[in-house]
C-alpha cells in the first residue's frame, strides 16, 4: 500500500469524472480542472520538540488549504508516523469535495505532523500540539481556516490549540477550532458524528433497497473513534456485527460480538487483543469474513484490488478517508458491490463541526437530539440526491457524489471570477 500515492489517486478520480461531465466544455477557457486539483496553499514547517528527557526531536508539520470557493477552509489535524505532504493534500482535497456534497458553506483543508504521537509523554503531546498551532496561527481564523480533530487528536488537542490561539491573538474566538470539549464551546454529538453519520446513510440505503437491518451482518476494519461509533450504532440498528479489527488483531464471532463490551475492552486496554468470547485472528483477516456490510474505518488505501477480491459483501460504507484504491473501486462496481464513498459516508464529522461553528457564532448550545436530528436530515438528503443521480446515469455512488461536488464548486468558482 505504501507505493500508492493518495493524492494522485484522488486527482485521477476527479479527472475521470470531470471528463465524463465535459467540465471544460461546460466552462470553456476557465482551466477548471487544474484550478480545482491544485491547492491554494501548502505549508510545510519544522517543529523542534523538547522531550521530557532533555533531548530535542525535529518533526515535520503540514497544513494544506486546498479550496475556499464555497467558504472558509475546514479540515482536521492528524498526528501519525505515516503522515506525508501528499497524504495531507489528498485529505484536504477530499474535504472540499465532502463539504460540497453535503452542501455546507466550507472549503477544504487538512493538517498533520509526521510523528509517533502515541509514544510521546503527556507533556510532550501538549508541547507539540501548542507548537503546531503557534506556528500556524497567522494562517488560521474563524472565517479563514478552521481546524478540527482527526487521527490521534481529539477534544484535548483542540483545547490545547484553542489556548495557544487565544494567547497568539490576544482574544477568545471559540469558533476558530471545532471538536472542542463541551466546556470550551464544543458541540454535543461531535465525538459520535463521523461513525453515526455513516450509519444514518447506511440505514437510508437499506431502506431504499428494502433490506432489514436484522437480516444483515457487518464487519468494521479499524476501531478508533469512527469505527467504534459505527459499530455501536449499526449494532443498535439491529445489524449483527460479527468482526472488528485494529492493529493488534481481528476479533470474530459469527454469532455476533457484544459491541459495548468490546469497546469497553479497547478503552481499558488500548487494543482489541485479549477480548474474550471471540476468535482472535491476524488483523488482515477481517477482509475474509463473509458479511453483508463492510465498514473500513482506518487509514487510506486499505482496500486494494487484492483486498477487494477477498471481500464477500454487498455494501461497503467508508468511514475512513480514501480507503478504496481506484482499481479496487472499479472492481467492486463491476461486481455490483455498492460503495458508499467517503466524501458522503463520513461527512458527519464536518457537518457537526459546522453545527459547532454555528453554535459558537450564535452563543448557543444545542441539545444532543437536535444535533442528531439535523445531522440525519442533512446526510440522508445528500445520500438521496446522490443515489438518484447514480440511478439516472447508471454510475457508482462515488461517481455521482463527485459530480455533485464538482458542479457546486465549479459554479462557485466561475461566479467569483478569476482568483
Amino acid at each position: 500500500m505504501a507505493d500508492i500515492n493518495p493524492f494522485e489517486s484522488a486527482v485521477a478520480m476527479f479527472e475521470k469524472v470531470a471528463r465524463q461531465m465535459r467540465l471544460d466544455e461546460q466552462y470553456p477557457g476557465q482551466d477548471l480542472i487544474r484550478r480545482m486539483t491544485t491547492p491554494d496553499m501548502s505549508i510545510s514547517f519544522r517543529i523542534s520538540l523538547a522531550l521530557d528527557n532533555g533531548d530535542i526531536k525535529a518533526v515535520e508539520g503540514y497544513r494544506v488549504q486546498f479550496n475556499d470557493d464555497r467558504g472558509p477552509y475546514k479540515g482536521g489535524v492528524r498526528f501519525h508516523p505515516q503522515v506525508t505532504l501528499d497524504e495531507i493534500k489528498a485529505l484536504a482535497f477530499w474535504m472540499y469535495l465532502k463539504t460540497a456534497v453535503v452542501d455546507i458553506p466550507f472549503g477544504g483543508a487538512k493538517g498533520g505532523v509526521c510523528v509517533d504521537y502515541k509514544r510521546l509523554a503527556e507533556r510532550e503531546k501538549e508541547r507539540l500540539t501548542k507548537k503546531f498551532f503557534e506556528t500556524l496561527h497567522p494562517f488560521l481564523g474563524i472565517n479563514r481556516d478552521i481546524p478540527a480533530p482527526d487521527v490521534n487528536t481529539g477534544p484535548r488537542e483542540m483545547a490545547w490549540g484553542l489556548d495557544r490561539m487565544r494567547k497568539s491573538t490576544g482574544f477568545w474566538e471559540y469558533g476558530i477550532l471545532t471538536g472542542k470539549p463541551i466546556e470550551l464551546g464544543g458541540s454535543l454529538g461531535r465525538d459520535s458524528a463521523t461513525g453515526r453519520g455513516c450509519v444514518f446513510i447506511t440505514e437510508a440505503h437499506l431502506e431504499e433497497h428494502g433490506l432489514s437491518p436484522a437480516d444483515c451482518t457487518a464487519s468494521v476494519q479499524g476501531f478508533g473513534n469512527g469505527g467504534q461509533w459505527a459499530a455501536r450504532d449499526i449494532a443498535a440498528l439491529g445489524v449483527n456485527v460479527v468482526a472488528v479489527s485494529d492493529t493488534s488483531c481481528c476479533l470474530r464471532n459469527m454469532n455476533g460480538l457484544d459491541i459495548p463490551a468490546v469497546i469497553q475492552h479497547k478503552t481499558s486496554t488500548g487494543a482489541l487483543a485479549g477480548c474474550p468470547d471471540a476468535d482472535q485472528l491476524p488483523p488482515e483477516e477481517i477482509w475474509d469474513v463473509p458479511v453483508n456490510i463492510v465498514i473500513p474505518a482506518a487509514l487510506e488505501n486499505a482496500i486494494t484490488l487484492d483486498v477487494a477480491k477477498r471481500i464477500d459483501a454487498r455494501l461497503v460504507a467508508e468511514v475512513a478517508n480514501g480507503p478504496t484504491t481506484p482499481d479496487a473501486d472499479e472492481y467492486l462496481f463491476d461486481r455490483e458491490v455498492t460503495v458508499i464513498p467517503d466524501i458522503l459516508a463520513n461527512a458527519g464529522g464536518v457537518t457537526v463541526s459546522y453545527f459547532e461553528w454555528v453554535q459558537n457564532a450564535q452563543g448557543e448550545t444545542w441539545e444532543q437530539e437536535h444535533v442528531d436530528g439535523r445531522l440525519k436530515a442533512k446526510l440522508v438528503s445528500a445520500y438521496r440526491r446522490t443515489h438518484d443521480l447514480s440511478r439516472q446515469h447508471k454510475i457508482s455512488l462515488r461517481n455521482a457524489a463527485y459530480r455533485i461536488a464538482i458542479e457546486r464548486v465549479a459554479r462557485a468558482m466561475v461566479t467569483r471570477g478569476a482568483q
